[in-house]
């Protein structure tokens, strides 16, 4: 019996003990909130070294206190992620970029902010590992959700040249052609048939031609255009 005594103290000490320490070294909201102030007061400042610092104790507490799908805790992994970008770091932190295109995509809208740069930050990773072929479906993705007007379409060329780049950069030039002749006709439609950037283009699509053997297609498009180019 004064075994049993002695013994059930003990475990109420031990018991004690351990709960200061996990309270001790808990996360709650508000310091989770500090730390969020902290990091984005070193990302104004482009302090991105203490940036980084101060991201990875948040992303910590964010996963002690949200769900991975949450909105918050996406956010602050997007948000880390960018420090490293910005820092020129951005391969070493290749898991998490992807991790937070896919948990973006799957728990947010595709047009929600943190959604768009997560999906930005995964293109610039395959770029930077010379994954062309890996960063065509993010461009498709992105121009699939333009929208109407002037500011949607300036995003639709922009990303309709990285689509023609990429294409040819991987080998893929009939898509290559396809996405020149829809370049160009955006192009056309927003500033007019004598833009410099339609003429750049149509020299691109010339090479392409020559590229792939097309002379009857290289010589018409020379002839509409007055192009003074030789396919050799």
């Amino acid at each position: 019996m004064k075994r049993r005594l002695v013994f059930l103290p003990f475990l109420l000490l031990l018991f004690q003990m351990q709960t200061v320490t996990a309270f001790e070294a808990g996360w709650t909201e508000k310091k989770l909130g500090k730390v969020i102030i902290k990091a984005d007061r070193a990302a104004r400042q482009k302090n991105w070294s203490r940036a980084i610092e101060y991201g990875e104790k948040v992303l910590e507490g964010s996963a002690a206190l949200d769900q991975e799908s949450d909105a918050r805790y996406i956010g602050q992994l997007q948000n880390l992620n960018r420090y490293y970008d910005k820092a020129n770091r951005l391969s070493e932190v290749a898991d998490r970029v992807k991790k937070g295109y896919e948990l973006a995509t799957k728990n947010l809208n595709p047009r929600h902010h943190t959604t768009m740069m997560s999906r930005t930050l995964y293109y610039k990773l395959h770029i930077i590992n010379k994954n062309y072929r890996g960063a065509i479906p993010l461009v498709l993705e992105n121009i699939s959700l333009a929208g109407k007007g002037d500011q949607e379409d300036y995003r639709k060329l922009y990303y309709l040249e990285q689509l023609y780049s990429l294409y040819a950069i991987s080998g893929q030039f009939e898509k290559e052609e396809r996405v020149l002749h829809q370049y160009l006709e955006l192009n056309r439609q927003m500033f007019g048939d004598e833009d410099e950037d339609s003429a750049r283009v149509l020299l691109i699509l010339a090479q392409n031609y020559c590229r792939r053997k097309l002379l009857d297609k290289f010589k018409e498009l020379t002839a509409t255009y007055g192009l003074q180019y030789v396919c050799y």
